[in-house]
Order: C-alpha cells, then structure tokens, then sequence
C-alpha cells in the first residue's frame, strides 16, 4: 500500500480561496486650482526673463571682447609701424648719408660753425 494515496483519503480537500481585498480606491486629484495656475505662470515668467538677462549679458560680453580683440590688433600693428618708422628715422638720420647729400647740394663742411643737435 503506498502511503500517498492514504494521505490523500484523510485530508479533506482544500480549496484555496483568496480573501476579498477591500478595494483601494483611487484618489484622483481634481484639476489645479486657479492660484496654482498663477503661482504656475509667475514662476514661469521668471525663469524667463532670468533666462533672457543672461542671454542678453553674455552676448554683450562677447561683443565688447570682440571689440577688444580688434583694438589690441590695431594696437599691435601700430607699434609695429612705429618700430618700422624708428629704423627708417635711424637710417636716414645716419651722418654719411647727410653728408652725401650736403655735399650733392653743394654744401661744404665748415668745421668751426659745426652745432650738435641731440635728437632726442
């Protein structure tokens, strides 16, 4: 004899039921009320306009550094036609050069009414 099949007879049989769960009802939120709408739409309007200021700023900045960019490279460039100038002043300036020309135009040294002008 098989020990199943007696356990089978004496144990009423069980049905599984499950307990009825009390049903969850679902809160529905009702629409937003008409402050919320106007907290909603302020607070909106800020961030907005914040974010239009600082737009705004940064594209000023930019302008004013691209400004500054140019006036440097205008500065940078002048300062090297002024070194270019100060070459040409000191070459031109040179005593053999003005006594060639002098001396072309006819002009003779006189060394008694020689006058030293500092060019500085």
């Amino acid at each position: 004899m098989s020990n199943v099949a007696y356990k089978s007879n004496l144990e009423p049989n069980k049905v599984h039921r499950e307990a009825e769960q009390p049903k969850k009802q679902i809160l529905r939120r009702g629409q937003m009320t008409l402050g919320e709408k106007v907290i909603i739409t302020i607070a909106l309007a800020i961030v907005l306009v914040v974010a239009f200021q600082i737009i705004s700023v940064q594209a000023q900045i930019y302008t004013v550094n691209q400004d500054i960019q140019t006036k440097e490279k205008k500065i940078i460039e002048q300062e090297k036609s002024n070194e270019d100038l100060k070459v040409e002043v000191k070459d031109l300036g040179r005593y053999e050069r003005i006594l060639k020309i002098a001396k072309e135009n006819g002009l003779k040294l006189n060394d008694d009414n020689v006058k030293v002008v500092d060019g500085k």
